[in-house]
Formats: structure tokens, sequence, C-alpha cells
């Protein structure tokens, strides 16, 4: 187990959710963090670099030298994997791979975030060393890319994440405006997440950065929910009806049968050994999450019970 302390750090993707915070926490802990963005208006002179995963070149003269890099850039959206599978292939797979070699060269230890969905999704708490077994096209190359950055060598990790919920969380935010407005909200009875606070994606990619210890880490919630139990949940909080909430089920709203998922959650036997991490409740993250949310008078809300 490596803990040497470390100085300098790079983060691809430092400015969508999991990289942003991760690059707040890294800098509060006293290291020199560097962060690529595509988004060239943020591009300074400093240390926020232009990266744009089509084209990984763009920063191959560019990179600097540091202990470690964490790879949170993707294209998540399951939809948009589809819908462009070349594009997504690059950007997923083969881009993360060539900047990992080359940083591996110099001497940095690198680790690529993933996703739960590189298991089939039928089984919950999933080994870490279980088969992938992927079933949507994000998952297969969420499970292609982690192959590939493993087999670059022992300076290489991954960490798996299940669904990450912060109070941005754009369901919830619907889900609200439209009891709100009086209506009732529609919910997946077949389709589940395991929700993980964004506060233990950052502890966890940090532990695993500051080990440095080759292969496979997962973090994950205590156990999955289905979103109409999470509807369900949502209106008991806000006082309302139960009749509120229509269960439906996923195929039968357009959801690809290979994209629902009953299960997500992950075992988190190896990263508990190390910092002591506990997964915690889906109903408690949300409490917890959106507690303020909660906490406030709905007299605006129609047919309250």
């Amino acid at each position: 187990m490596t803990t040497k302390q470390l100085t300098r750090a790079l983060i691809i993707g430092a400015d969508g959710v999991i990289g942003s915070a991760l690059y707040e926490h890294l800098t509060r802990r006293g290291m020199t963090v560097f962060g690529t963005t595509r988004r060239k208006a943020k591009v300074d002179m400093g240390r926020s670099l232009y990266l744009d995963l089509n084209q990984p070149q763009t920063l191959f003269d560019k990179l600097p030298d540091v202990d470690v890099a964490i790879i949170c850039a993707a294209m998540a959206r399951f939809a948009d994997c589809r819908a462009q599978p070349d594009l997504a292939h690059r950007v997923n797979v083969i881009a993360p791979a060539e900047l990992a070699q080359r940083l591996v060269e110099r001497g940095t230890f690198v680790v690529r975030l993933s996703s739960s969905a590189v298991f089939d999704c039928r089984t919950p708490r999933v080994h870490a060393d279980q088969p992938t077994a992927p079933r949507s096209v994000y998952g297969r190359l969420q499970a292609e890319a982690e192959k590939a950055l493993l087999a670059i060598g022992y300076r290489t990790s991954v960490l798996r994440l299940t669904k990450i919920i912060t109070s941005d969380f754009p369901l919830i935010r619907n889900w609200i405006a439209i009891l709100a407005a009086g209506g009732s909200i529609e919910a997946f009875e077949d389709h589940t997440l395991c929700p993980l606070p964004l506060a233990a994606a950052v502890d966890a990619a940090t532990t695993v950065l500051e080990h440095r210890e080759g292969g496979i880490f997962q973090v994950s919630g205590a156990s999955d929910i289905s979103y109409a139990d999470l509807a369900r949940y949502l209106v008991r909080r806000l006082g309302l009806s139960s009749d509120r909430v229509i269960p439906v089920r996923a195929v039968d709203r357009g959801v690809l049968a290979d994209d629902v998922t009953a299960y997500t959650s992950m075992d988190t036997t190896r990263l508990t050994a190390i910092n002591g991490f506990i997964p915690p409740d889906p109903l408690a993250i949300f409490a917890d999450v959106f507690g303020q949310l909660f906490a406030k008078p709905y007299e605006t809300l129609e047919g309250r019970t």
C-alpha cells in the first residue's frame, strides 16, 4: 500500500459534477491540481487545460508532470452512446487509453471512473471480481475501457460508482414541479437506482488516488430502490397522497429493455478495508440531500391530504 504524500494531480473532466468537486477537495488539501475542460472559454494560462476527448492529441504536448491523474470525463448518457457509437467509442475508450498510456510512461498513477453498468444489473451488491456482462451500449464501452486501462500495467486503477445524487438532481426537481402544479407523477416500478452522495464519491476517489493500488475498486450505496418507491417517498415527505404516484414499466415508456436495471448496487469490501467506508441507505441519502426542500412549506401544492 502506497501512502506517499501527493503534491500534484490532474483531473480529466474537471468541470463535470465529480471532477469539479474533486478539484476543490484536492485543492483544499493543499495539492497543486490541474484540470481539463472542453470549453475553451474556461481555459486559462494556469492550471486549466483544454482537452477534447474526440481529439486527445490537443493535450499530449501539454501534459503536466503530476503524481496522479483521474479520468472523470465520458459520454455518460445511454441514448447518446447508442446514437453516436463511433464518437462514444473514441471518447470513452480510445482517448482515455491513449492519455493513460502517456501518463503512465511519465510515472503517473492513473485512475479511471467507471460504472455498475459493466454488469448485467440482475443481481444486487455485485463483487468487483465478478466477470463483466454489460447489456447496454454504455456498459459495453465502460467494460472495454476498464480492460484497456488495466492492461497498461500496475500504475492504473478503476473506480466503479453507482448513481451520484446532488441537490440539482433533475428528476426530483421535475417531480416537485409537477406536484406543485397539482399533477401526478409517473415513476418506473421495474427500473432502479442505487444512490450515492457526491461526497462519498469524492472521498472514494481521493482514497484510490492516495493509496495508488492497482486493480478495481467499487463505491456504492447500500441497496437499490425503484423509481416508483422513490416517488412514493417524495410524496410522503411532502405530505401528499400516495395516489399522486402512478407506477409504470420503463419498457412501456420507451426505455430499451437492455437499459432497464433491476439492481445497480455493488460490493465495497476493498474500499471499506482501506478507509472504513459504510454504504449509505438510499432514503437517508435523499433525506440528507433534499432535506431543505422537504422542510419548506408547500402551501402552493394542490390536493394535499
